[in-house]
């Protein structure tokens, strides 16, 4: 029973990690593809480019495999999604 209540909430998060990155992923794919992306605002992508590596920092320092990963997909997606806007490519 003590091993399924840890399964559960770990399964959730890679889960929710999946959602949330799938989230910008189409946006991310389009721009990339030259599909006529309509891109969010510049504020925003900063602002979770910020907060993704600040969190990435902490997932170091406590060796969380599942936010070292996470944190470092969305990072780098959100990297390539910066680069983007800023280029206007």
């Amino acid at each position: 029973m003590k091993t399924l209540a840890r399964k559960i909430p770990e399964a959730g998060g890679w889960v929710g990690m999946g959602l949330i990155h799938g989230a910008t992923l189409p946006t991310t794919l389009s721009a990339i593809l030259g599909w006529g992306a309509h891109f969010p605002p510049l504020s925003m992508v900063l602002m979770v480019w910020s907060g993704l590596a600040l969190f990435f920092i902490r997932a170091l320092s406590r060796v969380d495999w599942l936010y070292l990963f996470s944190n470092g997909l969305g990072f780098l997606l959100q990297s390539v999604l910066l680069y983007l806007i800023l280029t206007g490519d």
